[in-house]
């Protein structure tokens, strides 16, 4: 094992190395939040990507399809289909807009940073945005804490604290400007992890036929195998959820203008699907085999049981920095979010020079907060973590944010603030409450109920 832990270690070490390195060029606080909005379209792909695709979309594929089947694929399905509505009607717009956050963008479409209305549905959306991102990024420490313990005999505890200290490596120095850069070559490694891990699934046995042979098509090879509304629902949650979080859209102000803001969204909309149906299929073909372990260990157990230590170490590397990468995305977009919209816009101007500074140590508690959360939820679902994420992201933002990109002025500012907060607050209570049902729906259809009388009041009044 010391050839698996030598690759496995150099492959991580390298990639830290590379984001710090960057990171001692960025002076600017533009470069830092937005790379300079100097990004190519493979840029703007890693920036999205890198960030999106994670620990979800890896070890937590392949837990859910070891555990429940082809519904796994719901997760990097539907973020294909967010990218590719992003790019069809939202890239152009919003690159246009010169505007970094969601919240500015909400802000600005209804009613201005100086009116109540503006004020509110900023705040509204910054902390749905940032609640919601946070919980995706326990997500990421979960994988990380499943993968170190798959592989070394290390508590939960060391594990987050080496995966948080990873995350400030690859993010904490550059921001943005090394995270485009990182995450286009995040996602070349991962596209071979995952082929290569595939390629093995199918060379040790998990063949079409042998695993269809294994496995009845219910649950194993139905999407919709714990019902139509609960996968639907991880779809809509996904679509809404990229649409609504930050980093995604920084990705698109981060564009050297809005053609190649639009490109990078085609490409991530091409490029994530197949990475879900990847993962699916090493949990499956793991069941399939009859093999019984921890779910969230599989991934972890069949690297280092199909590959020779050298070539398994660079493998299981690449899936860590795949979810030490997302996370640090996330991250990033969190505390963005809060310089822009949570900290008062004089204490910033007074203290522009140290702006970075602020950014860096707004990093270091965002990991440290994320680090205990990982801890307590260990060996749980990731998954359904995601999923929730993205649906307390989407759930009060996405038809006003919707509606002021694609109909501007149609919505008035006390019925998107209705819509929001309504939208939010629906998606809570349904889902405290227990009530049958997504609660996604719930918030966004009483989200929606908003908007609609909305834009009808306001074409009645003009």
């Amino acid at each position: 094992m010391f050839y698996f832990y030598l690759a496995a270690i150099s492959t991580l070490a390298i990639f830290v190395a590379a984001g710090t390195f960057i990171g001692t060029r960025t002076s600017d606080p533009k470069d830092y939040s937005l790379g300079g909005r100097k990004s190519s379209a493979a840029g703007v792909t890693g920036i999205l990507l890198g960030a999106l695709v994670g620990g979800a979309s890896t070890v937590g594929t392949v837990q859910m399809a070891y555990s429940h089947g082809m519904t796994a694929v719901w997760f990097t399905l539907g973020g294909g289909i967010g990218c590719l509505l992003l790019g069809l009607r939202f890239a152009v717009p919003l690159r246009n807009s010169d505007i970094t956050t969601v919240a500015d963008y909400l802000a600005k479409s209804y009613g201005g940073k100086d009116s109540i209305c503006g004020r509110s549905i900023s705040l509204t959306a910054t902390i749905s945005s940032t609640l919601g991102t946070f919980i995706s990024i326990s997500a990421q420490f979960l994988s990380c804490i499943a993968l170190l313990k798959g592989l070394f005999p290390v508590s939960s505890s060391t594990a987050s604290l080496l995966a948080g200290l990873s995350i400030i490596g690859f993010i904490a120095a550059g921001g943005l400007k090394s995270f485009s850069t990182l995450g286009g070559a995040k996602i070349i490694l991962l596209y071979f992890v995952l082929i290569s891990c595939f390629v093995m699934a199918i060379i040790k046995g998990g063949t079409f036929s042998f695993v269809a042979s294994q496995l009845d098509f219910h649950p194993w090879f139905n999407p919709f195998g714990r019902g139509f509304v609960p996968e639907m629902g991880y779809l809509a949650s996904m679509v809404v959820g990229v649409f609504t979080t930050q980093i995604y859209i920084q990705s698109l102000a981060a564009a050297k203008d809005a053609r190649t803001a639009k490109r990078g969204a085609f490409a991530s909309a091409v490029l994530m699907p197949p990475m879900g149906f990847l993962g699916a299929w090493i949990g499956l073909s793991v069941k399939a085999r009859g093999i019984e372990m921890r779910p969230d260990e599989v991934l972890s157990w069949f690297i280092t049981d199909s590959f020779p230590p050298f070539l398994g170490g660079i493998i299981w590397g690449g899936i860590l920095i795949t979810v030490i990468g997302c996370a640090s995305g996330l991250i990033l977009g969190i505390s963005t979010n809060i310089v822009k919209n949570l900290i008062p816009e004089k204490f910033i101007q007074k203290h522009r020079e140290k702006e970075i500074m602020i950014h860096r140590l707004l990093i270091g508690a965002i990991v440290a907060a994320a680090a205990l959360a990982g801890i307590t939820g260990a060996g749980s679902m990731i998954l359904e973590w995601s999923y929730l994420s993205m649906g307390l992201r989407g759930a009060g933002t996405f038809l006003p944010f919707a509606a002021a990109v694609m109909r501007p002025d149609s919505l008035s500012p006390k019925w998107a603030l209705a819509s929001s907060v309504a939208g939010l607050s629906g998606t809570i209570l349904w889902g405290g409450a227990s009530l049958p049902g997504d609660p996604l729906f719930a918030g966004l259809a009483v989200s929606a109920a908003c908007v609609l009388i909305g834009i009808r009041s306001k074409k009645q009044y003009i």
